[in-house]
């Protein structure tokens, strides 16, 4: 999703020029008008080029931001539901006790501090993790059937751990909620059996550059949108003047997004 806002975002800046010129066409059109309104009337044909360039991209920034945004739409659902379970397994399931992980609760996002034997529990699983994907196999899941290890199989081999550390471990070497490349979930369940206390960075980690992942495509998919609207407003509003430094330009006099009609 990010890769894709991004190219947009490359693809769009061979449309600076364009913008640019667009100042200096739109004067041209200032001779049409015929009210004391400052909507334009023009036929197509008197428009100037800037303008029906502006009106073609905007067909390519509306349909692509939409895209990438729908795409991000059905992510996060399924991140705030992640979200709800992971704090419903607080003071859920067997627990060996003992001494505190001491990770970072609030940057985690995790409803408790872990249990260091369960964590070493989980580590020391006598599966390795390409025998978990095979004897734990999840249908409907393409990359499972291509030997990626998913959070089900792994749940599924440590049914008999705490359920807050089997996911804190999980989470620790996984690109995504769901999967995970079972070379680095195999190396890094290896690390944890020669030192535990690997595991408080690597799932720091994990956790910032997700929510880095996630700022940063709201990020570049409000700057599509922003060059969508800018789009529109040089195609067929041109002299409205909130559009003038848009979104800034709507607090000056006129630039309410209502007076758009008087402009068109």
């Amino acid at each position: 999703m990010i890769i894709h806002a991004f190219l947009m975002l490359l693809i769009g800046a061979t449309r600076i020029p364009n913008a640019l010129a667009f100042t200096s066409q739109h004067v041209a059109t200032k001779i049409y008008k015929t009210t004391k309104t400052t909507s334009l009337n023009l036929a197509e044909i008197d428009l100037p080029q800037a303008a029906l360039t502006a009106r073609g991209d905007c067909v390519f920034w509306f349909f692509g931001a939409s895209g990438a945004a729908g795409i991000a739409r059905s992510a996060f659902p399924k991140m705030f539901e992640n979200y709800v379970s992971l704090q419903k397994l607080k003071d859920v399931g067997p627990t060996k006790g003992g001494e505190a992980m001491g990770i970072n609760t609030l940057a985690c996002g995790f409803p408790q501090d872990l249990s260091k034997a369960d964590v070493q529990q989980v580590a020391a699983n006598p599966l390795s993790v390409e025998q978990i994907v095979e004897q734990f196999p999840v249908p409907g899941i393409y990359l499972a059937s291509r030997g990626y290890l998913t959070f089900d199989a792994f749940q599924q081999a440590n049914q008999a751990a705490n359920p807050l550390a089997v996911r804190a471990v999980f989470d620790s070497f996984a690109t995504s909620a769901g999967n995970c490349d079972p070379n680095v979930a195999q190396a890094k369940l290896d690390k944890y059996k020669n030192n535990v206390e690997a595991i408080k960075f690597d799932l720091l980690k994990a956790k910032v550059l997700g929510l880095v992942a996630i700022v940063t495509l709201l990020f570049l998919l409000g700057i599509a949108d922003i060059i969508a609207f800018t789009d529109v407003y040089h195609g067929w509003f041109p002299d409205w003047p909130g559009g003038e430094n848009f979104p800034f330009g709507m607090l000056k006099p006129g630039g309410s997004p209502f007076t758009i009609p008087d402009y068109w």
